[in-house]
């Protein structure tokens, strides 16, 4: 395989993927109905990793990145851009005629894509929301939205469902949170003792809500517990401020092998149905 595979970062389609397979496993759609959506996330998936080599490239302090796009201009990094966006939009064609409203989410996914990637990635708080809602909340609602399963422009969402979205952005951010350490990106500005409150409280939350959630609905157990991982390691990283894993790849790449790990797991729960 080609060294250049390593520009498209396929390891990180997991954090599309997986409230997508979510959503149709919840609600029993069949899997090959949304095919498509799945296909076209992930090409979109690709558009948002390498708009941020795109972007990143011209800081010399980031090395994981100069070493990633090594010998690469950024023309070469925006043709792979475009071609994954335009590969992405024509998957998601069929399911726009179908269903014209779909239109408009992919709409508001791809600008805050977009300007999570070009603008809005060094602005804390205002990044994460951006984030939640155009990697779980949007890609979950053209789901239920491509399956008919919709009042007016809105898609009807089960109680259960609320909760499932809440507890996995709150999980899903705990885990950004920890990558952004890592990466020593806009949250490094903070002081040590209000990085690690940040991730506590975040997690903690995380935990707490989503027990609830498995209390409430405990025939989702399944779903639920395995992502618990995900804010207990956060914890256990953020123990001492004075040992936060700055630049710590080693464990980046760790979490990105459980985040696959956990797409395995959704994809094998199919075959249980």
């Amino acid at each position: 395989m080609s060294s250049g595979f390593k520009l498209l970062r396929l390891e990180y389609l997991f954090t599309v993927l997986v409230p997508l397979l979510i959503a149709i496993y919840i609600n029993h759609y069949d899997i090959m109905a949304h095919i498509s959506i799945l296909g076209g996330f992930a090409f979109w998936a690709i558009t948002g990793n390498t708009l941020n080599d795109f972007k990143d490239m011209d800081n010399p302090d980031d090395k994981e990145t100069q070493e990633r796009i090594k010998g690469y201009s950024k023309k070469e990094i925006a043709v792979l851009s475009i071609s994954s966006f335009v590969m992405g939009c024509t998957l998601f064609f069929r399911a726009i005629l179908a269903q014209p409203i779909i239109f408009l989410y992919l709409i508001l996914a791809a600008i805050f894509v977009i300007s999570y990637c070009m603008i809005l990635k060094p602005i804390l708080i205002i990044n994460w929301i951006i984030l939640g809602i155009s990697h779980i909340w949007l890609p979950y609602f053209i789901i239920k939205i491509n399956a008919y399963d919709i009042i007016g422009w809105f898609p009807i969402l089960q109680p259960f469902e609320w909760f499932f979205l809440i507890s996995a952005s709150l999980i899903a951010l705990s885990g950004n949170l920890i990558h952004e350490i890592i990466d020593n990106e806009i949250i490094t500005r903070l002081s040590p003792r209000k990085q690690q409150t940040i991730l506590w409280i975040i997690s903690f939350i995380a935990i707490l809500f989503s027990i609830l959630s498995i209390i409430l609905f405990i025939e989702h157990l399944v779903l639920f517990a395995p992502f618990l991982l995900i804010p207990m390691g956060v914890i256990y990283m953020a123990r001492s401020k004075d040992n936060l894993p700055h630049g710590a790849t080693t464990i980046k790449n760790i979490g990105i092998i459980v985040g696959n790990l956990l797409l395995a797991f959704i994809v094998i729960l199919f075959f249980t149905i």
